[in-house]
């Protein structure tokens, strides 16, 4: 299969690559994955989710193009709705500032594949620089430096910890690095241009380079590798979380739980 960014989030592509926010999907919940994958569990995309990907068109010069396919921004009477004034705020931050438009510069939506801890993977990169051996991620994110609390951390952390971005560092320079025959080891810069959706929205240059922590997740992936393949296949059994929404939409009760245990 050719993967290319038409075709990117096609079931098809999903059954047949993994990719960093399906591998955080089985982490998160084996059941809702699979669902997801047999295309019986539909997620809808939330507003915030919408956002991030307007400031990213707008990144890609097709932000145009991006409003004609969603009219959901205006309001009945034609006004542009508050989260998207929220986020022309945004990217004018963004425009403003010399650094962040000097890190955007590249290609834009960059597709590589490779094979990686016995399965097929693909990664979209925002904006690769093939030049300055760079890749940079755009985010858009409630605030750069407020910490919240992460139960799988057990405490406050970074927005940079809360959603795993070091693994998709890691996973990306990997997946690039195979893509491109260089040698263990041999990763490109990783960064992230981040701008928040504060009333002022605040932005900061990243720097995710941490060849030890590369490392670190890398093998993480490799020893959870072999259960999510065999999930896959349908070799096992998905385990439910019973918190997400698919196992809330899906619970059978099988009898009373105790007050105590709540």
């Amino acid at each position: 299969m050719q993967i290319t960014k038409a075709n990117y989030y096609d079931l098809d592509t999903e059954r047949e690559y993994m990719s960093r926010s399906q591998y955080r999907g089985f982490q998160r919940c084996e059941a809702q994955q699979m669902a997801i994958l047999s295309g019986e569990w539909v997620e809808a995309p939330s507003e915030a989710m919408l956002i991030g990907q307007y400031v990213h068109a707008w990144c890609e010069g097709k932000r145009d193009e991006f409003i004609s396919e969603h009219p959901e921004m205006f309001t009945k009477a034609g006004t542009l709705r508050s989260g998207y004034q929220q986020a022309n705020e945004m990217i004018a931050t963004l425009a403003a500032d010399p650094l962040c438009m000097y890190m955007l510069e590249g290609q834009k939506e960059v597709v590589f594949t490779a094979d990686f801890a016995g399965a097929k993977w693909r990664a979209m990169v925002d904006v690769y620089n093939p030049q300055r051996r760079r890749i940079v991620d755009l985010k858009t994110t409630r605030s750069i430096w407020e910490a919240t609390w992460s139960e799988r951390h057990g405490g406050r952390v970074s927005f940079i910890e809360q959603y795993d971005y070091p693994l998709q560092a890691a996973l990306y320079c990997e997946i690039e690095r195979l893509a491109n025959g260089r040698p263990e080891g041999d990763w490109p810069d990783y960064y992230m241009v981040a701008v928040s959706k504060d009333s002022v929205p605040d932005k900061e240059v990243i720097d995710l380079r941490d060849p030890e922590r590369y490392q670190k997740e890398l093998d993480s992936i490799r020893g959870n590798m072999g259960r999510i393949s065999a999930v896959k296949a349908g070799e096992l059994e998905p385990i439910r979380c019973e918190s997400c929404d698919y196992c809330r939409a899906t619970k059978v009760l099988r009898g009373a739980v105790y007050y105590a245990d709540i």
